[in-house]
């Protein structure tokens, strides 16, 4: 986060064909993903939540490579778009 803490989610993702299911776990808050694909070693999928009474929509893309994901994620969570890189992990 800006000018704040490091955010460290984690996320349990299923692959079955090009869909992609799971959730992104944030602290003590899982949220379901939407719009789950893999396409030519290509991830895309979306998180939805709400903030203030507004909806805030965060997209993904990143580019697998053996264990690794990376990519960047579009958020409105402040209002603005904003699009900031991003890099996951499979846990062993």
């Amino acid at each position: 986060i800006p000018n704040g803490p490091t955010l460290e989610p984690s996320a349990k993702l299923t692959q079955e064909g090009d869909k992609l299911t799971g959730v992104l776990i944030m602290g003590d808050r899982e949220r379901p993903i939407s719009e789950g694909a893999i396409k030519n070693g290509e991830v895309t999928f979306k998180v939805v939540s709400k903030r203030d009474d507004r909806t805030v929509t965060s997209s993904y893309r990143g580019k697998i490579s053996g264990d690794t994901i990376k990519g960047k994620w579009d958020s409105d969570w402040t209002g603005d778009v904003v699009t900031r890189d991003w890099e996951a992990k499979r846990s062993k």
